[in-house]
């Protein structure tokens, strides 16, 4: 009886590595890009450069950059992303290329959170955006619109740093290093 586990098990052992092989073999096969990619440094499989970047990844990109050049491909976890590091490159897509860069990659957070992706942020750049661009810098951020909310948003500021110093009385602590609420307005 044992000695049929045994082989049971190596069978089953053998039967996924084999499974294992052909599918990155049919997938590395398959998935060959049809053109060069970007210069890129190489990542974990699943994880991609993540675990690179460090405590600083500010840091880390500007060494990639002298490494990888101006303009560099990263693949964090699923997702493809384009670094460019010096401001001609960025130049290059912020004004030379920017409607091909318009859009979000569509996802599932926008579509179900976000008004089926037709808020000012998630939504398609066209007639819609637009107006909704339009409607919120003339009205809700607008001089006017601004000026209307000063005393709210001073209330509010006091009601926070209220809140913030009966905390730190409460817990013996005081909440980012301040003992009284100071107000400057």
């Amino acid at each position: 009886m044992a000695l049929d586990t045994i082989f049971l098990l190596r069978e089953l052992a053998m039967a996924a590595l084999l499974s294992f092989i052909t599918h990155f073999f049919i997938h590395s096969l398959l998935s060959k890009p049809s053109r060069r990619l970007l210069p890129r440094p190489r990542g974990w499989p699943i994880v991609g450069v993540l675990p690179l970047l460090g405590p600083m990844p500010h840091v880390t990109l500007a060494k990639m950059s002298k490494k990888y050049g101006p303009i560099t491909y990263l693949k964090i976890a699923n997702s493809g992303i384009v670094v460019a590091s010096t401001p001609d490159a960025a130049r290059a897509f912020l004004k030379t290329l920017d409607m091909n860069f318009t859009n979000r990659a569509p996802n599932a957070g926008a579509t179900h959170l976000a008004y089926n992706a037709q808020d000012l942020v998630f939504a398609e750049y066209g007639p819609r955006w637009k107006l909704l661009r339009k409607l919120t810098s003339s009205h809700m951020l607008g001089g006017k619109a601004l000026e209307d909310w000063t005393q709210v948003r001073a209330l509010e500021l006091g009601h926070m740093l209220q809140t913030m110093h009966e905390s730190s009385r409460q817990e013996g602590r005081a909440p980012f290093g301040f003992r009284k609420p100071k107000i400057a307005v």
